[in-house]
């Protein structure tokens, strides 16, 4: 059922909670990176273009737009960084990887150069017209295919200085290895410049360290102990924003995006807490990383960490989820972004932030155009997946989430927890979609589920159990209304007969009727 077919019933109910609401819309943050709009054709490089990118979100419901102008080098005419387009130093033939994308982003930023158009300014300027508010993003340690010898991306600088990663040996196998240390001297002052030069040349109205571009920033298994340079860092980029709103006239905000927790932030030196505490700050986006969206941010963990209930948190989210280390990542769909988002405002979120959707612009367009307002999107179809915490595996600290619950072998039943968020008000059907990786006897085990205590009344086989992360098999379950309740969800799965089999995949949906 598409997102935008209800029942008589529900759009009632929509336009009642919709007048109620008034004309306050919810926080709805945009990313654009610095390389999605300039993959585009040549035709697009233009003022006119530029500004009628900015249009498509003009009467949506996007509130910000954060735009990304550099990550390994910038795609701006820099006066402290190298640009895109620059080449290698050694004048070493250019690899730009497979397909044509990087050759067009070089051109394309170069074009506008040449041209002497600078797309951000444009990009600011329309958004206000627009009634937008435009923010400039800052990725803090982008390391994106650093193992690929003269890519296109990788600065000349980062080459040059291995003593400044974090494993200055490194073989290039682990691309945060290759990140930047904060605590050493040379890699604070290039990024300081950076920032510096970004909150100079351009007039947003707000300003955003991308910590989770990656997420390792100081010496590893130090960064508590060194989390004092990210800390000065902020600092510094808090004392040069306030001199700039004397220049600009106006206040410039700042935003820091971390991981999803209080704790895990703080294990890997970022520690958000002090930052709002200290005033450095205005808001925080805890984030999941890559692999997984995470479905469960506790925003008002934040909130009381901060010791401020005022204190605005967004919740953000990338395009795709995984259950577990091993399950495939599957692009989000509607319903997967409405009940993902219907979780993070149960969890306190003020608003939702959303990373590489523009790289959808299909389900771009449909998102922004009908919102995510809490009291409509409870009623919509929605799906509610069991997430996980990638980065924290990833980077090993995997004790720092406890609720990692993917996958389990079937040798006893699997209890799982599911964030549902808040209960429909219009009438539906509910179900739990299990799904298993390919073993022997897949084919002919039986399997039982309840939800919290009570027993699933029917269950169909999916066609497409591939959709489900790769799984080779994958059954849904209708369970009892009644037994759906606000919040967490109790889910166990049990198998009946036959070998034990692995489950990668559990979530919860609802369907209007």
């Amino acid at each position: 059922m598409k997102r935008f077919f209800l029942s008589a019933l529900a759009l009632l109910f929509l336009l009642t909670a919709t007048l109620w609401a008034g004309e306050k819309r919810p926080v709805l943050i945009i990313n654009e990176d610095n390389d999605h709009y300039f993959k585009q054709t040549a035709d697009l490089m233009t003022l006119e273009a530029l500004q009628a990118y900015i249009d498509r979100m003009k009467d949506s419901h996007v509130t910000h737009f954060f735009m990304c102008p550099q990550g390994q080098r910038t795609s701006y005419d820099s006066k402290v960084h190298e640009r895109i387009w620059d080449g290698m130093a050694d004048g070493s033939p250019v690899n730009y990887g497979p397909g044509e994308d990087g050759k067009r982003w070089t051109s394309n930023c170069k074009k506008l150069f040449e041209m002497g158009i600078d797309p951000y300014t444009v990009w600011i300027d329309r958004c206000r017209e627009d009634g937008i508010s435009p923010w400039i993003s800052m990725r803090m340690n982008d390391v994106h295919f650093v193992n690929r010898k003269n890519y296109f991306r990788n600065f000349n600088f980062w080459r040059e200085h291995p003593e400044l990663w974090r494993v200055p040996d490194s073989k290039l196998t682990n691309w945060t290895d290759c990140a930047f240390n904060y605590a050493k001297k040379g890699a604070y002052d290039f990024y300081m410049a950076c920032a510096v030069e970004l909150l100079e040349r351009y007039d947003a109205d707000g300003f955003e360290m991308d910590w989770m571009r990656f997420c390792l920033h100081l010496t590893p298994k130090k960064e508590v102990e060194e989390a004092h340079f990210l800390t000065q860092f902020v600092r510094d980029v808090k004392a040069k924003a306030l001199e700039m709103e004397k220049v600009r006239g106006h206040k410039i905000l700042i935003s820091v995006r971390v991981p999803a927790t209080p704790q895990a932030s703080a294990a890997l030196g970022m520690d958000a807490v002090a930052w709002a505490k200290e005033g450095l700050i205005d808001q925080i986006v805890a984030s999941c990383f890559f692999s997984s969206s995470d479905f469960d941010i506790p925003a008002s963990d934040w909130k009381k960490a901060v010791g401020n209930p005022d204190f605005p948190v967004f919740a953000a989210t990338d395009d795709g989820v995984s259950c577990g280390n091993g399950v495939s990542r599957t692009p989000l769909s509607y319903e997967m972004y409405d009940g993902w988002a219907t979780n993070m405002y149960a969890n306190g979120a003020d608003g939702l932030y959303l990373f590489n959707l523009v790289y959808r612009p299909a389900i771009f367009e449909h998102l922004i155009k009908l919102g995510f307002a809490p009291d409509e999107i409870v009623n919509f179809p929605r799906r509610h997946v069991v997430s996980w915490r990638d980065y924290m595996a990833t980077y090993g600290k995997p004790e720092l989430d406890p609720e990692r619950q993917l996958p389990k072998t079937l040798d006893a039943p699997a209890e799982l927890k599911v964030q549902f968020g808040r209960k429909p008000i219009v009438p539906g059907a509910f179900y739990i979609t299990a799904g298993f990786f390919e073993g022997e006897g897949l084919n002919d085990a039986e399997f039982q589920v309840q939800l919290n205590g009570s027993d699933a009344l029917e269950a169909q086989e999916l066609s497409a159990p591939e959709s489900f992360g790769r799984m080779k098999r994958a059954i849904r379950f209708r369970v009892p209304a009644e037994a759906v309740r606000d919040g967490i969800n109790d889910v166990r799965v049990t198998q009946k007969t036959g070998p034990a089999q692995k489950l990668g995949w559990v979530e919860m949906e609802f369907q209007p009727e």
